[in-house]
């Protein structure tokens, strides 16, 4: 690829994302980890940041993953384990192929997914007074596959619509635990 599209380093940043994950979906996090790092400074370009936004009260609100630069992170976060809670007593099952990298020490896979930037916009949008029964969320990147069925157990748990526009298409969770995109995110 490096000989057929020499310009193209930010296709090619995009590639080497990619190939990494596949690796970590293998569970070869070491070799991802290397892999990524090495292509990344070879190509001398830099990964963009996975952000989210969000509107509340008229202003917008910018987050990125694990984020607990807000004023409200606490009461965020603590949305978020309410969430998991209803979710796993619903029978959701937090898919650790949707890993792309190791767990830190104190993490759990549940919190490694859940911290990502749609799902703490979405979590502060729910813990307003009163709770929304619309959110709109935008996202630089793709949502990742567990995001994307753990936002429609959200919509269904809450009981409202959310609509993410990410880097490919517009997804409508429906308060009955549908997507709009019919699972082809």
């Amino acid at each position: 690829m490096k000989t057929l599209f020499p310009n193209a380093k930010e296709s090619l940043a995009a590639g080497v994302v990619l190939l990494s994950n596949i690796y970590s979906s293998l569970g070869k996090h070491e070799e991802a980890k290397a892999f990524r790092s090495n292509q990344i400074e070879e190509l001398r370009v830099k990964v963009k940041v996975g952000l989210s936004w969000t509107e509340i009260k008229g202003h917008i609100v910018q987050l990125k993953a694990h984020d607990h630069s807000h004023p409200q992170s606490t009461e965020i976060y603590a949305k978020i384990d309410r969430l998991k809670s209803k979710a796993t007593e619903n029978g959701f099952i937090f898919d650790s192929s949707w890993m792309t990298r190791s767990l830190n020490e104190n993490e759990t896979i549940e919190s490694a997914l859940c911290g990502h930037s749609e799902l703490l916009v979405i979590a502060l949008n729910l813990i307003q007074e009163p709770a929304p029964k619309f959110i709109q969320v935008v996202k630089n990147l793709r949502v990742c596959g567990h995001c994307h069925e753990f936002t429609k157990v959200i919509a269904k748990i809450e009981e409202c619509d959310i609509v993410v526009r990410d880097a490919n298409r517009i997804h409508h969770f429906y308060p009955n635990g549908q997507c709009s995109c019919q699972d082809h995110f």
